[in-house]
């Protein structure tokens, strides 16, 4: 699958990865709120999309390592907020922050950002706000259909 045809723009304020079976939200919350956010801050903007269901889902969440990084490919070019170069496909929007927060299990104080300047993963404290955002991602993929535990195999 080619770059060209790897993102659907859904019209609604999403995108879809057919290559990966998840919907991002097409703009991070530094776009749709103007504000840094910590962790903390990162998951209550994604409970938030959920709870008013955002394009219609209420099933939005903070990207794993595995999904964030398919975010940043080398031959993508957009501008963040700064106008400087984002490895990010030009379907999502210019003006993005470069780093967005990571959902992986992490105990204490530390989690995990996305450098989309270089498509870095690496650690950061928690309650650090200096210019990271939220992008919310959640899966396309249908849940398997559980069998009823009254009916036989």
């Amino acid at each position: 699958m080619n770059q060209e045809t790897r993102y659907r723009d859904n019209g609604n304020g999403t995108v879809t990865d057919i290559a990966n079976e998840i919907t991002w939200t097409q703009e991070d919350s530094w776009q749709m709120e103007t504000k840094w956010v910590t962790w903390d801050e990162a998951d209550e903007h994604i409970r938030h999309l959920s709870d008013i269901k955002f394009a219609g889902y209420n099933d939005w969440r903070l990207p794993s390592k595995a999904e964030a990084v398919t975010l940043y490919g080398a031959d993508l070019e957009n501008k963040d907020k700064y106008g400087n170069r984002l490895y990010l496909d030009p379907v999502f929007p210019e003006g993005a922050l470069p780093t967005i927060w990571i959902h992986e299990y992490m105990t204490g104080e530390e989690g995990y950002i996305l450098d989309l300047r270089n498509g870095e993963v690496r650690r950061l404290f928690k309650s650090k706000s200096g210019r990271m955002a939220a992008r919310a991602v959640r899966s396309d993929r249908e849940a398997p259909k559980s069998r009823s535990p009254l009916l036989p195999f």
